[in-house]
């Protein structure tokens, strides 16, 4: 490795470990408490629970957290999870609502809410914050000035501590696993359906456990039509010069990972050359997500240069988005989303052209958000050591 390459590297470990919070997201909602007086905070939902105690199951029932000011965490869980819960996360108080059981509970929330109602450090707080439920139910409960915080909460879980980063990158992986089945599925020329069916396999049986899973799997004409719902994999197999779209995401430990190529069976220099513009224009997108950087700047600056290198084609689609606990969170890469990028964001970006009743091609990378632009996901880690794959 020359010196230059040297310090490139160094640069870029630099600007990665830059970018991650220097507050953990426990002290960021430990301050946010503070800023509005709150003694605790109440967070319903798997995904809260997956953010704050790393608890996540599939289809697991309902759960909520409480945090209180000093930063002590209680996590509440249906009666059956509590033993599971304790084996991922011993190190918090973990507490059961309900009788248990699987589907003798017609209402499991109101059940939740009443072992919420009844949590002492919530009857004797003077002011509480919430997220999760409605104002009404809110006030219902009998909690003290009740505040609403779930868009604050939101913009905190936008940007990722390092090992968010490094949980997504698992699901980003998977991912990738996947592809590689349809690159194979694709020269094979199996069908749509058959494609998908083998890229979830893939990235479920790499996993070891089931996974949440969502797929664009769209093979010649079908690729102009975009994505599903309008158009979904089916019975159409690949053709040789045909091009197929893969948009892949797949949910593994609570987080998300979002992924597309396009591939074609055999030759055609057509999509090839689209392939080549494309892959540029998203590479160009990459450098412009920096601190600062409006979403829908963006968005224009994409939309741009695909008009220019594609004449006639329609690119009806965002451009990208964020992600994490969601697989389509903010900031979302499109016109009216006027809010900034800032360092530890993940996002999803994802150029697409589309010609109508011919063909249609897409491409999509994760990158972490730095100060020196975006840089690819698995590449942001790997400069400081990956812990999470």
């Amino acid at each position: 490795m020359t010196d230059v390459d040297q310090q490139k590297n160094l640069t870029l470990r630099q600007a990665v470990l830059e970018s991650f919070p220097s507050d953990s997201r426990f002290i960021r909602i430990q301050k946010l408490l503070v800023e509005n007086s709150l003694d605790c905070v109440v967070l319903v939902g798997g995904d809260f629970a997956t953010w704050l105690t790393s608890y996540h199951r599939y289809l697991a029932g309902l759960s909520a957290v409480v945090m209180k000011s000093d930063g002590d965490l209680t996590l509440f869980i249906s009666p059956e999870e509590v033993e599971l819960a304790r084996k991922i996360n011993g190190g918090i108080d973990i507490r059961s609502f309900g009788e248990g059981g699987f589907g003798l509970d017609l209402d499991s929330k109101l059940t939740l809410l009443a072992a919420l109602r009844d949590f002492k450090p919530l009857r004797d707080a003077k002011s509480v914050g919430f997220a999760g439920v409605s104002a009404n139910i809110a006030n219902d409960l009998g909690w003290l000035s009740p505040v609403g915080l779930d868009d604050e909460l939101m913009r905190i879980a936008q940007r990722k501590d390092r090992d968010e980063a490094e949980k997504i990158a698992v699901a980003y992986n998977l991912c990738w696993e996947a592809h590689r089945t349809v690159e194979t599925a694709v020269n094979e020329g199996a069908s749509e359906l058959e494609i998908f069916t083998r890229a979830q396999s893939v990235a479920q049986l790499s996993l070891g456990q089931p996974i949440e899973f969502v797929a664009d799997v769209l093979a010649g004409v079908n690729t102009a039509q975009v994505c599903c719902p309008i158009a979904v994999a089916g019975s159409k197999r690949i053709e040789i010069g045909e091009p197929l779209i893969a948009d892949i995401a797949v949910r593994a430990a609570g987080y998300w990972g979002d992924t597309c190529r396009t591939y074609v069976r055999g030759e055609n220099d057509e999509i090839r050359v689209g392939l080549e513009k494309l892959t540029r224009i998203l590479d160009d997108a990459s450098l412009e997500l920096r601190p600062g950087a409006p979403a829908n700047e963006v968005f224009n600056s994409i939309d741009r240069a695909l008009k220019d290198m594609f004449p006639g084609s329609a690119f009806p689609h965002h451009a990208g988005h964020g992600i994490g606990l969601s697989c389509w969170q903010g900031p979302h890469i499109i016109p009216a989303d006027t809010s900034v990028f800032e360092s530890g964001m993940i996002v999803a970006v994802e150029p697409g052209v589309y010609f109508a009743n011919r063909w249609g091609i897409r491409r999509e990378n994760e990158y972490l958000i730095t100060k020196n632009g975006g840089v690819e996901l698995n590449e942001a880690l790997a400069s400081i050591g990956n812990q999470g794959s």
